[in-house]
């Protein structure tokens, strides 16, 4: 038995592989297309490259539960047009063994790629991030658009661009504007030229101070102001990332901010419980294809399991996006659109698969 086992895993690893290759060359050559529209003197060809190459690991990560599905159809597929997984359910392996076997080598690799999903592909997609807007505000000028706000309780933080000063662990935000609040009404404003970051602390530089009072609005102007505040550069960099591309421990952090004043957006609730659902995501979308080789499929060709493959991964790929993103803009409770719909199909096909529920 311990031989069938590798002979499925090698199988089912090899048409992961394969399927991986296919649907990143594609993600990326559509990536690379969008980006030559913004390639200039500052922004080269060089760079599009290179900006296309750190947003691999996430695309990988993204792009895997399709992938999964089109290794299960393609590799046990080809299986079954060779009669080998007729030969293996009449020597006692049934149809849930093989979704079983089938999970196994996907999970192997679900392994590997959620740890790339948590260590790595978060900071290549921060790191690509900032190297494009880097690049392209040295030949644009910054949007306001483009600005990071941040709340913290009663005072407001708005910057138009941040970048790290070289080597020391230290960096610098221009366009820096604070509102502070009182009782919900706007008390003070103050407008710095930069603002820099060492030692644990800001120093405002440049900066105009706008205080609104009974008797009218006082000015001052100041040199250099030292600023305490809990708003750290790398709560600036969570908050400036969509809440997709973070790891889960930006996600606890964030919320450990965000917990003592208004509380997480929804946005960052919906991210963290579809991270951690993810593997019944890719389980899904597994046994999708499995359920596919007990029907005609097996009498088909490549093309036909590949076609097939392709929209059966797309299909729930769209439908998982399209829950998570209705979750987000009508605030519904997380598990319900991240978890639960995956989790009820990945119940409803083992169930068929084990023979105990039949879809007629």
């Amino acid at each position: 038995m311990g031989l069938v086992y590798r002979y499925l895993f090698k199988s089912i690893s090899a048409a992961l592989l394969l399927a991986v290759l296919v649907l990143l060359s594609i993600d990326v050559l559509f990536a690379l297309i969008k980006e030559l529209n913004d390639v200039s003197s500052a922004y080269t060809l060089g760079d599009v490259f290179f900006y296309v190459a750190l947003t691999i690991p996430s695309k990988v990560y993204e792009l895997f539960p399709v992938s999964a599905v089109l290794a299960v159809v393609v590799g046990l597929g080809a299986l079954a047009a060779g009669s080998e997984l007729v030969v293996l359910m009449t020597s006692g392996f049934s149809r849930l063994r093989i979704a079983v076997v089938a999970l196994g080598s996907i999970g192997f690799w679900l392994l590997m790629v959620m740890w790339l999903g948590e260590f790595v592909a978060p900071a290549g997609e921060q790191m690509a991030q900032d190297f494009r807007n880097h690049k392209i505000s040295q030949g644009k000028s910054i949007s306001t658009s483009k600005a990071i706000w941040l709340k913290d309780g009663d005072v407001v933080l708005k910057t138009t661009q941040m970048r790290a000063l070289g080597g020391h662990g230290g960096y610098q935000l221009e366009g820096v504007t604070v509102f502070e609040l009182s009782e919900q009404k706007l008390k003070q404003v103050s407008k710095a030229q930069r603002a820099t970051y060492q030692n644990q602390k800001w120093q405002l530089e440049n900066i105009q101070i706008s205080q609104f009072q009974a008797d009218g609005v006082h000015l001052e102007q100041l040199e250099t102001l030292a600023w305490a505040s809990r708003i750290e550069p790398e709560i600036l960099s969570i908050s400036s990332t969509r809440p997709k591309y973070l790891s889960l421990r930006d996600i606890k952090k964030y919320q450990q901010f965000t917990e003592e004043t208004e509380g997480m957006q929804s946005a960052y609730h919906i991210a963290w419980w579809s991270k951690w659902s993810f593997p019944l995501l890719v389980m899904a979308t597994a046994l999708c294809g499995v359920m596919t080789l007990f029907g005609q499929i097996r009498s088909g060709g490549m093309a036909q399991r590949l076609v097939i493959g392709i929209v059966i991964g797309i299909v729930i790929y769209l439908i998982n996006k399209t829950l998570l993103n209705f979750g987000e803009v009508y605030h519904v409770y997380p598990f319900w659109v991240a978890t639960l719909p995956s989790l009820a199909l990945v119940l409803l096909l083992l169930l068929s698969l084990a023979g105990k529920l039949r879809f007629s």
